[in-house]
């Protein structure tokens, strides 16, 4: 039992899904923010679900979802829990077990594929700033070295096995450590995708403050240093 008035921790784990699990902005908002920016290639923005979408998503309702992100509500039967967990994309024992904490949420979100993060990497990572566009399947093949048509399958999923190289090469040149794409440990590309989008959001920021990309080039810069120190810890 919590105490009363305090959200217990199915609560908070809820409250901790909507602020970390967002979705991309539809296709007319993004381009409302295209327009806004004068920026044809900014990155689709993020904004968390809301409450409705999350309701049809697990057969509920809107009213239901605010009592259970509030914390007025907090014992749904277990088939509404796993749907809720499958939406957001977590393993459902987070919000199960009370006894594991609201920040290890990123231990339990379900890892993304190799083709996933390719794309991540191709997605937030923009050659020079983010008034840029990202960069092509064929500059990308040519800097590593490798036959374009097999970097295309890797990005639409049909090469299963990229291989090591590869995989090492394509780290290489967007500046993540290599066990981004290599590794199955949870806890190393959850923090390189959260430093990916920290990198996405805070690159349209400094542009619109600073006005100079080599300002921007000294961020990325720095974030690439906090990723490959992060890697260092992790061996």
């Amino acid at each position: 039992m919590g105490t009363p008035g305090v959200p217990g921790p199915l609560a908070a784990k809820i409250q901790a899904l909507f602020a970390r699990q967002l979705r991309p902005v539809s296709d007319h908002q993004h381009a409302r923010d295209v327009a806004a920016t004068g920026n044809p290639h900014a990155p689709r923005r993020r904004t968390e679900y809301s409450h409705s979408a999350v309701a049809r998503a697990i057969g509920s309702t809107d009213t239901y979802v605010t009592q259970l992100r509030s914390g007025q509500r907090d014992n749904p039967n277990l088939k509404l829990i796993q749907k809720l967990a499958d939406f957001f994309g977590v393993d459902v024992t987070y919000l199960v077990k009370d006894a594991i904490p609201v920040g290890d949420l990123p231990l339990y979100v379900r890892q993304p594929s190799v083709q996933e993060r390719v794309n991540n990497l191709f997605d937030k990572v923009r050659p020079n700033g983010p008034a840029a566009p990202p960069y092509t399947d064929d500059a990308v093949a040519a800097a590593i070295g490798v036959d374009v048509a097999q970097l295309r399958r890797v990005r639409d999923g049909s090469e299963d096995d990229p291989g090591l190289k590869l995989l090492q090469a394509l780290a290489e040149h967007f500046g993540v450590p290599a066990a981004y794409l290599t590794d199955t440990d949870a806890k190393l590309i959850a923090s390189v995708s959260e430093q990916l989008d920290l990198l996405a959001d805070l690159m349209p920021m400094a542009a619109r403050q600073l006005g100079d990309t080599s300002s921007l080039s000294v961020l990325a810069a720095v974030l690439r240093h906090v990723r490959e120190r992060d890697a260092e810890h992790e061996v």
